[in-house]
């Protein structure tokens, strides 16, 4: 397999663009044995969706525990008779806040700007996906392009894919309970427990959210272009660092480490668009 490397114990495959990522990650629910958990920001109703979803009834359908896990906001289209599909094949469905009223923005703006973009996939505690990488076609339908979109997923094989699972299982049931108005304390506590963070370790797992761990990245980020050496490459849809990061970048550049900027050209949000146009000069 192509753009395979041994990181730190892991077997790490990079993945570009969905011509790469679904059918690897079909094959493997496919050969899955005893479980698959996929949490994604938005699940189209198009073809890549439909194969995916065949892959997760499938395994369903093998007796395997397969759940899925949605954003209420990214996968707002998903037609319900998908859903239906998915869970009478054995699929269990959950959504990350879910919009139920199309008057949910008038009465809670901040609310709804909360929202799950994990793009994560394990299969049997064994194998993971971690990336940025949607269920959906790379060329949108109907839209006048020609080249698909750039995106890249990670296929991990070591210990790290038991994090993400145990990160994907909190996640999970912190859903369900919150749904049902239940809070359980050992679980509360691990959301708590603070993350390691080390900018000499070649592979870990880092996870925000908006409450204890809402800079843990950003810190990561930090700790990594103060340590480079030789190269910086920063692939990224949407840019708009912070002052710190913006000086550690100038930083390194000054001291000779080669900094590279792959960023979005297409214009998908304009003021976000141009806010990111204005940090060039200053780059």
């Amino acid at each position: 397999m192509k753009d395979t490397f041994r990181v730190g114990g892991q077997r790490l495959t990079l993945l570009q663009n969905g011509e790469r990522f679904f059918p690897q990650l079909c094959a493997d629910i496919d050969a899955a044995q005893h479980s698959v958990h996929l949490e994604t920001y938005i699940f189209a109703a198009d073809e890549t969706g439909r194969m995916v979803m065949q892959a997760l009834q499938r395994a369903a359908q093998r007796q395997l525990a397969v759940r899925l896990l949605l954003d209420g906001f990214g996968s707002a289209d998903l037609p319900q008779e998908w859903a239906d599909e998915l869970r009478i094949a054995g699929v269990e469905v959950q959504w990350f806040r879910r919009e139920i009223s199309p008057f949910t923005f008038k009465s809670s703006r901040m609310r709804r700007l909360r929202r799950m973009h994990r793009k994560l996939a394990v299969i049997d505690g064994e194998i993971a996906y971690v990336g940025g990488i949607n269920i959906v076609n790379d060329i949108p339908e109907g839209e006048d392009i020609d080249m698909p979109r750039l995106d890249f997923a990670v296929r991990v094989q070591g210990r790290l894919a038991h994090e993400v699972q145990e990160a994907m299982r909190r996640l999970w049931f912190s859903i369900r309970w919150v749904t049902l108005k239940r809070r359980i304390g050992h679980w509360r506590a691990r959301l708590r427990a603070p993350q390691k963070i080390s900018a000499t370790a070649p592979v870990t797992l880092l996870l925000r959210d908006n409450l204890l761990h809402r800079h843990d990245i950003e810190h990561a980020y930090l700790e990594a272009i103060r340590q480079a050496e030789r190269e910086i490459v920063l692939a990224h849809a949407y840019f708009l660092p912070g002052l710190a990061i913006r000086h550690a970048l100038q930083e390194a550049a000054q001291r000779g480490v080669r900094v590279v900027l792959l960023l979005q050209g297409r214009v998908e949000y304009r003021l976000q668009h141009y806010a990111t146009l204005a940090l060039y000069s200053q780059l």
